[in-house]
């Protein structure tokens, strides 16, 4: 996580940190720890569908990334 979304974080500035990381989703969709760090946010912001949608995300490619049959 970059320094000015944490930042956005720890001062409680949720809606900043969520655009924030979703900025950096769009630039790099594959990266499962941008949808984890989102789904937080999303849950600290009590919008629980969103939050688990990403958290579900996250679970499939790790999955994937970490499934034997998948790895070179």
């Amino acid at each position: 996580m970059n320094t000015m979304i944490s930042n956005a974080c720890i001062k409680g500035d949720l809606s900043t940190a969520e655009e924030l990381i979703s900025q950096e989703i769009d630039a790099n969709g594959e990266n499962y720890r941008l949808y984890a760090n989102r789904s937080v946010v999303l849950a600290r912001r009590l919008d629980w569908d969103h939050a688990l949608d990403d958290a579900s995300k996250v679970r499939c490619a790790d999955l994937i990334d970490h499934n034997p049959l998948t790895m070179g």
